[in-house]
């Protein structure tokens, strides 16, 4: 991982090409890339997402006390160690350990691997696998890393089952889930650089399962107006042309990876395919793109064609970003997520309108105090992605851009059919929601101000407790806090813990019971809110009726 040496091997779940830095070139040709224009880049600043500082690594004590791995089960193996998958002792959830053996890891690719997990670490997105911990054990040579579990296996290992690809909804709708993954990743100024089928895992064995961009061993974080890169790596038949010259680079060969992608989805093949690695690397720089009629593409659309080919074009600087191809008409006409045909910002508010728990919910969350905010916060980080489903569905269709987070008049847009809930609170809400107060709202916060009315969170109180646990950072039965700097790697001040503690006792600390109560006092007020609400939009109805 990094921007400036190789990666340690540690991908466990690879079923295609292997992904490695590049040791040969072509003959270079004057001016072969030489740029026309300079390439419209998504690259940005973002903040990195509130939750983030939850992410840390942790003693082995911790782990053997939070998670039970006398039951684990091997799920994938790989050169650097196994992947299992192990229950959370006070939830019962389930989640993925990678173990990664590190006596064969040399120093500099240790330090690697601890890069890779901060540049994760940071990402908060509907469609990126999620880290939630790591633990490292000195003694016996480990590393363990906690991280969302996906038993669904890679969209490559789908494509046996579609060999002349998808049908253009679905591989439509499969590009603009991980566009807005890209998207949000420039934005914050991360390029992958080894986007491939391999490396999009599906969460479960449902066809229509949420899919996961993972392996961000190659990631490089780079800079607004600084982007140039020269490590030559990343898996043959996804490597832009660039790539495999003597040159800078920039975020688009992370478009062109996508575009491949997009190529194979759509017909089951390779843009660019020879057995000989040589001749290969010559039709990626050379060869124009070519749409076949016997490989599939004799009934595909041309918008289809144009989609694939304004992502491969050979000059970095005619590519269009990842932004610009989210607006594409092949996207717009045919993904159900962001497409007309899901008539995105309509669709968000009919969808938000029959739904109004998650409306209740937001109100909830809006009066709480700062305690079960924070609560609510962890609780939707910790809560398997899987068991929150209908909020993350909703969430997609909100985010009308596809940039991972939510504007304020995207909520806006999404709040449109429910009249009881004013303008100005309306503001009120979203501003609550924006707990890191950088004018939008980024997806776990979105989940923890919704959370509430999920039926993983109604039916069972193991969601408070391991919320409880995961604040009470030293185990004495109590949050305090400098349990809650802790908790949170620091994000919290002090300062700001003490005010969030207004239901702590005399010497400063919350028990469990007083946490739940305080969780349970959310709730109450929610549903007169709700009751409330209801009242008056019954009363407006009858008005209009009686002047009817």
């Amino acid at each position: 991982m990094g921007c400036g040496g190789s990666k340690p091997e540690v991908t466990l779940n690879v079923n295609g090409e292997t992904s490695k830095p590049v040791t040969e070139t072509p003959t270079k040709k004057k001016g072969l890339f030489g740029r026309k224009k300079r390439y419209n880049s998504d690259i940005g600043k973002e903040q990195e997402a509130f939750v983030a500082g939850l992410v840390q690594e942790k003693t082995i004590a911790e782990m053997k006390r939070k998670y039970d791995t006398s039951t684990a089960m091997e799920i994938g193996h790989g050169a650097c160690g196994a992947v299992m998958a192990v229950k959370r002792i006070d939830t019962g959830d389930m989640f993925a350990m990678k173990i990664i053996t590190l006596e064969s890891m040399a120093a500099e690719d240790f330090e690697e691997l601890r890069l890779e997990i901060e540049v994760q670490r940071k990402l908060d997105h509907p469609n990126i696998c999620k880290i939630l911990e790591y633990y490292g054990d000195k003694k016996k040579g480990k590393m363990y890393i906690i991280m969302e579990l996906c038993t669904g296996g890679s969209l490559v290992s789908r494509m046996k089952d579609h060999r002349y690809g998808y049908g253009e909804a679905a591989a439509a709708t499969l590009m603009d889930k991980m566009l807005s993954a890209i998207i949000y990743c420039h934005h914050h100024g991360i390029v992958h650089r080894d986007i491939k089928l391999d490396n999009m895992m599906y969460e479960n064995e449902k066809e229509d399962a949420e899919l996961k961009l993972i392996d961000f061993g190659f990631a490089c974080e780079v800079e607004k107006g600084g982007e140039r890169m020269t490590d030559q790596l990343g898996t043959p038949s996804y490597m832009a042309p660039e790539l495999w010259a003597e040159q800078n680079y920039d975020s688009s060969v992370d478009v062109w990876a996508l575009g491949v992608v997009a190529y194979m989805l759509l017909s089951g093949c390779r843009p660019f395919d020879h057995p000989k690695r040589q001749e290969k690397m010559r039709m990626i720089c050379e060869d124009p793109l070519q749409f076949p009629s016997n490989r599939g593409w004799g009934n595909r659309s041309e918008e289809a064609k144009d989609f694939c080919r304004r992502l491969m074009e050979k000059q970095p600087g005619e590519r269009l970003s990842a932004t610009d191809a989210l607006q594409h008409p092949w996207i717009k006409m045919g993904s159900s997520l962001h497409g007309t045909s899901a008539r995105a910002g309509l669709d968000a508010a009919h969808e938000l309108e029959q739904h109004n728990e998650i409306v209740r919910s937001l109100e909830a969350f809006s009066h709480a105090d700062g305690l079960a905010k924070l609560a609510l916060q962890v609780i939707a980080f910790s809560t398997p992605p899987a068991k929150l489903d209908e909020l993350r569905h909703v969430f997609q269709k909100m985010d009308e851009d596809g940039s991972g987070t939510l504007s304020l008049e995207e909520f806006k847009k999404a709040m449109a059919l429910h009249p009881e809930v004013p303008q100005e609170r309306v503001e009120q809400i979203f501003n609550d929601m924006d707990v890191a107060h950088h004018g939008e709202v980024d997806y776990n916060s979105f989940l923890a101000a919704t959370v509430a009315s999920s039926k993983q969170f109604q039916e069972s109180e193991n969601s408070v407790l391991g919320a409880f646990n995961v604040l009470d950072d030293d185990h004495d039965g109590y949050i305090d806090a400098k349990d809650m700097e802790r908790a949170f790697g620091g994000e919290i001040s002090n300062k700001s813990a003490q005010l969030i503690l207004s239901s702590a006792d005399s010497s400063g600390r919350v028990s469990f019971t007083g946490f739940k109560k305080s969780m349970l006092s959310m709730m109450k007020e929610a549903d007169a809110d709700h009751k409330h609400a209801t009242m008056s939009i019954m009363k407006r109805s009858q008005k209009r009726l009686v002047g009817d």
